[in-house]
Protein backbone atom coordinates (compact mmCIF):
# COMPACT_ATOMS: atom_id res chain seq x y z
CA UNK A 1 0.00 0.00 0.00
CA UNK A 2 1.69 3.43 -0.69
CA UNK A 3 2.14 6.02 1.91
CA UNK A 4 0.25 8.90 1.89
CA UNK A 5 1.73 11.99 0.94
CA UNK A 6 0.72 15.70 2.14
CA UNK A 7 2.00 19.14 0.91
CA UNK A 8 1.65 20.47 4.77
CA UNK A 9 5.25 19.33 6.15
CA UNK A 10 3.26 19.50 9.87
CA UNK A 11 0.64 17.04 8.55
CA UNK A 12 3.03 14.60 7.14
CA UNK A 13 4.89 14.45 10.25
CA UNK A 14 1.51 13.47 11.97
CA UNK A 15 0.54 11.01 9.65
CA UNK A 16 4.43 9.28 9.60
CA UNK A 17 3.96 9.12 13.56
CA UNK A 18 0.70 7.36 13.61
CA UNK A 19 0.43 5.67 10.39
CA UNK A 20 0.21 2.08 10.48
CA UNK A 21 3.47 0.35 9.18
CA UNK A 22 2.69 -1.62 5.84
CA UNK A 23 2.50 -5.19 7.87
CA UNK A 24 -0.80 -3.59 9.16
CA UNK A 25 0.78 -3.66 12.87
CA UNK A 26 1.30 0.01 14.76
CA UNK A 27 4.29 1.43 13.82
CA UNK A 28 5.41 1.46 17.98
CA UNK A 29 4.36 -0.15 20.77
CA UNK A 30 3.78 1.70 23.87
CA UNK A 31 7.34 1.23 25.25
CA UNK A 32 8.57 2.97 21.80
CA UNK A 33 6.40 5.81 22.42
CA UNK A 34 7.55 6.48 26.09
CA UNK A 35 10.93 6.16 25.30
CA UNK A 36 10.99 8.47 22.47
CA UNK A 37 8.64 10.91 24.63
CA UNK A 38 11.06 10.90 27.50
CA UNK A 39 8.75 9.15 30.03
CA UNK A 40 9.40 6.52 32.39
CA UNK A 41 6.36 4.30 32.22
CA UNK A 42 8.22 1.13 32.78
CA UNK A 43 6.82 0.34 36.23
CA UNK A 44 3.65 1.37 35.43
CA UNK A 45 3.27 -0.91 32.13
CA UNK A 46 4.50 -3.52 34.03
CA UNK A 47 1.97 -3.46 36.96
CA UNK A 48 -0.53 -3.11 34.40
CA UNK A 49 0.54 -5.92 32.46
CA UNK A 50 0.80 -7.73 36.09
CA UNK A 51 -3.11 -6.99 37.07
CA UNK A 52 -4.40 -8.19 33.47
CA UNK A 53 -2.74 -11.53 34.11
CA UNK A 54 -3.91 -11.59 37.56
CA UNK A 55 -7.35 -11.30 36.60
CA UNK A 56 -6.70 -13.32 33.83
CA UNK A 57 -5.73 -15.80 36.00
CA UNK A 58 -8.23 -15.32 38.94
CA UNK A 59 -11.07 -16.11 36.47
CA UNK A 60 -9.46 -19.14 35.06
CA UNK A 61 -8.98 -20.59 38.52
CA UNK A 62 -12.66 -19.38 39.61
CA UNK A 63 -14.66 -21.09 36.57
CA UNK A 64 -17.98 -20.31 35.67
CA UNK A 65 -19.60 -22.25 38.45
CA UNK A 66 -19.04 -19.62 40.78
CA UNK A 67 -20.24 -17.26 39.10
CA UNK A 68 -23.45 -19.19 38.20
CA UNK A 69 -23.85 -19.89 41.67
CA UNK A 70 -23.42 -15.62 42.95
CA UNK A 71 -26.03 -15.11 39.98
CA UNK A 72 -28.68 -17.46 41.21
CA UNK A 73 -28.42 -16.24 44.31
CA UNK A 74 -29.04 -12.41 43.12
CA UNK A 75 -31.85 -13.90 41.31
CA UNK A 76 -33.81 -15.54 44.33
CA UNK A 77 -33.36 -12.55 45.96
CA UNK A 78 -34.54 -10.51 42.80
CA UNK A 79 -37.61 -13.21 43.11
CA UNK A 80 -38.40 -12.55 46.95
CA UNK A 81 -37.64 -8.65 46.73
CA UNK A 82 -40.63 -8.79 43.55
CA UNK A 83 -42.78 -11.46 45.08
CA UNK A 84 -43.49 -9.07 48.52
CA UNK A 85 -44.32 -5.73 45.62
CA UNK A 86 -45.82 -8.57 43.39
CA UNK A 87 -47.78 -11.11 44.78
CA UNK A 88 -50.55 -11.25 41.98
CA UNK A 89 -47.99 -12.24 39.48
CA UNK A 90 -47.05 -16.17 38.53
CA UNK A 91 -44.65 -17.94 39.99
CA UNK A 92 -42.95 -18.03 36.14
CA UNK A 93 -43.81 -14.17 35.48
CA UNK A 94 -42.13 -13.28 38.79
CA UNK A 95 -38.79 -15.50 37.94
CA UNK A 96 -38.32 -14.00 34.44
CA UNK A 97 -38.64 -10.35 36.00
CA UNK A 98 -36.49 -11.86 38.52
CA UNK A 99 -33.62 -12.59 35.85
CA UNK A 100 -34.72 -8.94 34.24
CA UNK A 101 -33.73 -6.99 37.84
CA UNK A 102 -30.55 -9.50 37.71
CA UNK A 103 -29.18 -8.46 34.21
CA UNK A 104 -29.49 -4.99 35.28
CA UNK A 105 -26.13 -5.45 38.12
CA UNK A 106 -27.77 -3.44 41.14
CA UNK A 107 -26.73 -4.84 44.66
CA UNK A 108 -28.88 -6.22 46.59
CA UNK A 109 -29.57 -3.11 48.59
CA UNK A 110 -30.70 -1.36 45.70
CA UNK A 111 -32.83 -3.38 44.15
CA UNK A 112 -35.03 -2.76 46.56
CA UNK A 113 -34.92 0.97 45.67
CA UNK A 114 -34.82 0.87 42.21
CA UNK A 115 -37.88 -1.81 41.78
CA UNK A 116 -39.78 1.29 44.73
CA UNK A 117 -38.99 3.45 42.25
CA UNK A 118 -39.83 2.31 38.80
CA UNK A 119 -41.92 -0.08 39.20
CA UNK A 120 -41.61 -4.60 39.38
CA UNK A 121 -41.57 -4.00 35.52
CA UNK A 122 -39.26 -1.51 35.44
CA UNK A 123 -36.13 -3.33 34.72
CA UNK A 124 -34.75 -1.75 31.59
CA UNK A 125 -35.91 1.83 33.15
CA UNK A 126 -33.28 1.31 35.82
CA UNK A 127 -30.53 -0.18 33.43
CA UNK A 128 -31.09 2.99 30.93
CA UNK A 129 -31.40 5.42 34.10
CA UNK A 130 -27.89 3.80 35.22
CA UNK A 131 -26.51 3.57 31.86
CA UNK A 132 -27.24 7.66 31.92
CA UNK A 133 -26.11 8.25 35.67
CA UNK A 134 -29.39 9.04 37.01
CA UNK A 135 -29.39 7.78 40.45
CA UNK A 136 -32.33 5.92 42.52
CA UNK A 137 -32.39 9.13 44.68
CA UNK A 138 -33.60 11.30 42.14
CA UNK A 139 -36.94 9.60 40.93
CA UNK A 140 -38.75 12.21 43.67
CA UNK A 141 -37.05 15.10 42.22
CA UNK A 142 -40.31 16.96 40.48
CA UNK A 143 -39.80 18.28 37.06
CA UNK A 144 -42.44 20.27 35.14
CA UNK A 145 -44.98 19.47 37.65
CA UNK A 146 -44.31 16.08 37.42
CA UNK A 147 -41.82 13.17 39.17
CA UNK A 148 -38.61 11.94 37.68
CA UNK A 149 -40.32 8.23 38.14
CA UNK A 150 -43.87 9.34 37.07
CA UNK A 151 -42.70 10.54 33.81
CA UNK A 152 -40.24 7.09 33.41
CA UNK A 153 -43.23 4.74 34.17
CA UNK A 154 -45.08 6.91 31.76
CA UNK A 155 -43.02 6.49 28.72
CA UNK A 156 -40.92 8.98 28.84
CA UNK A 157 -36.96 8.23 27.60
CA UNK A 158 -34.47 7.96 30.13
CA UNK A 159 -32.13 11.08 27.90
CA UNK A 160 -35.59 13.34 27.43
CA UNK A 161 -35.75 13.40 31.18
CA UNK A 162 -32.03 14.32 31.64
CA UNK A 163 -32.70 16.57 29.34
CA UNK A 164 -35.61 18.39 30.50
CA UNK A 165 -33.67 18.47 33.78
CA UNK A 166 -30.76 19.90 32.04
CA UNK A 167 -33.08 22.78 30.83
CA UNK A 168 -34.40 23.07 34.81
CA UNK A 169 -31.15 23.51 36.06
CA UNK A 170 -31.47 20.52 38.32
CA UNK A 171 -29.19 17.83 38.55
CA UNK A 172 -30.26 13.81 38.59
CA UNK A 173 -26.92 12.79 39.31
CA UNK A 174 -25.65 11.81 43.01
Amino acid sequence: MPRARFTDLELQAVYALLAPTDTGAPSATAEDIAAREGLDLAADLAAVRRRTARAASRRRSEGGGRRRENRRAREEFAFEVLSRRAGHLRRSELWALAQAWTRVGLWPAQLGAWVGAVGVNGAAIARDCRTAGIAVSAMDIVLDGMRVKQRLRGGEPVFCVLARATACGRSLFD
